[in-house]
């Protein structure tokens, strides 16, 4: 089931009244109730609701052996998670055929594992299994993140629904604004990608869609994030931003803070400080720094391709690292537009590995920017309207991420005056109804990073 799905919308709807009309001592029951609707509208997908509820009965009886259990228990406990996102990721790899992988998998296999570590390390007191399979199985969050832990959502559950109109608010807003970069902005870029981004294409077409994949992806996954965060949000859960504007970074570091902030503070936390992080020497250091990448390389996908994107991920770090070290220099204001430009083509360059399904494949389309020819749009399938509406577009996604650089746009928003408020809304509504991507042959499940 898409987050875009009309069964998804309407339980969320039903969720966030269920919430506040019903209270509770707690949140856990209704959210326990809501969690299971969205399992069974997940039917006929028997492997990825057995799959979840099987591995949300593991973290919860796990976790009530791990409070004092000594590091090679911890280990072992961990082990099985992981070989079951293994399988699924990689065996098809080895075994040269598909094979169906439950879904939401990288995704609450994580919050598994980072749920049972802090168990043992008492950052969180083992729960019993209502508040486990509420965390494991949350549905805002099911598909494709964030990877939210369990301690702040643990203190979350305990509190009881009360009606917040703000949260309410701004979480439809939050929803909408998801929806908007979806509809509106995100299927056009992946439209306008498929037209420039061609072998045969080369010089202007292909720097063109080598920039439009950049923003796709960011675009894409922004909006999911934003539509399950808002989501969340009206069901009483504050799930903390999963993008903060990465394409405003300066440096590879500060990119990796901004971008999926969930996943890179989840392998921070679990993988890079645990395997000594800067503790233990420079060498080591930038050894674990490369062994974090190549993770979140496998993470993605069970292709090469991953492999190499994560791996020069980890190489700009340490030479980045590195030079820094050397240079002992603090950030120049005055130079920084000219580090978020660069790092801007450097992460672009590796989002075309990213993107490719071989090294032939991405050496090519980067060897054919090079190679210049007449542009003409009579080469593709664009509309001059088409290619117009792209630069209004990219120009859209840049006023709001300067926005959102220096405040909470939403925030920002619900304080202005309610005559400006609903003059924004309805001009959104106006351009989603105009310009939005859907109708027959759309198809809404396919968010990218939903296959990882």
């Amino acid at each position: 089931m898409s987050i875009l799905s009309l069964k998804f919308l309407g339980l969320v709807a039903a969720a966030a009244v269920l919430l506040w009309l019903v209270p509770l001592r707690n949140k856990r029951i209704q959210i326990l109730l809501v969690n299971a609707a969205f399992l069974y509208l997940l039917l006929p997908d028997v492997l990825s609701v057995v799959y979840a509820v099987v591995l949300a009965l593991y973290t919860w009886l796990l976790g009530r052996l791990l409070r004092r259990a000594k590091k090679a228990f911890v280990l072992a406990a961990v082990v099985l998670p992981v070989l079951g996102l293994c399988y699924f990721k990689y065996a098809g790899f080895f075994l040269g055929k598909s094979i169906a992988m439950p879904l939401g998998l990288s995704f609450y296999t994580f919050k598994s594992i980072s749920y049972m570590t802090d168990v043992n390390r008492r950052i969180v007191k083992p729960a019993g299994i209502i508040s486990v399979f509420d965390y494991i199985t949350f549905f805002p969050a099911f598909l494709a993140g964030p990877i939210h832990r369990a301690d702040t959502f643990f203190a979350e559950l305990d509190t009881p629904m009360q009606f917040e109109y703000r949260d309410q608010k701004n979480g439809f807003i939050l929803m909408c604004f998801g929806l908007f970069q979806k509809f509106v902005i995100a299927d056009e870029f992946s439209y306008l990608v498929s037209q420039f981004l061609k072998t045969e294409l080369t010089g202007t077409y292909t720097l063109l869609g080598i920039i439009l994949y950049a923003f796709h992806i960011y675009v894409d996954f922004d909006s999911y994030s934003n539509t399950a965060i808002g989501a969340a949000r009206m069901m009483g859960i504050h799930l903390s931003r999963n993008f903060h504007t990465p394409y405003l970074a300066a440096d590879i570091r500060e990119f990796w803070q901004r971008w999926h902030i969930s996943l890179s503070s989840w392998l921070r936390d679990y993988i890079y400080i645990p395997l000594g992080g800067n503790r233990k020497g420079t060498f080591r250091r930038y050894l674990n720094n490369f062994i974090v990448f190549i993770v979140s390389g496998l993470w993605h996908g069970s292709t090469w391709m991953f492999v190499i994107w994560g791996l020069g991920h980890g190489l700009l770090n340490t030479v980045e690292g590195l030079l820094s070290q050397l240079t002992g220099r603090k950030r120049i204001k005055f130079l920084v537009p000219f580090g978020i430009v660069i790092n801007f083509v450097l992460v672009s360059i590796l989002w075309v590995f990213f993107r490719s399904a071989s090294v032939n494949e991405a050496v090519t389309l980067l060897g054919n920017v090079f190679k210049p020819s007449a542009f003409a749009l009579e080469n593709t399938e664009v509309t001059f309207n088409e290619f117009v509406w792209m630069f209004i577009l990219l120009g859209l996604v840049f006023a709001t991420d300067i926005m959102r650089y220096f405040t909470d746009m939403i925030e920002w928003l619900s304080r202005r005056p309610f005559i400006l408020r609903w003059l924004v809304y309805l001009l959104l509504i106006v351009v989603a109804i105009v310009f939005g991507v859907y109708g027959p042959g759309y198809k809404p499940q396919d968010f990218i990073y939903v296959t990882f």
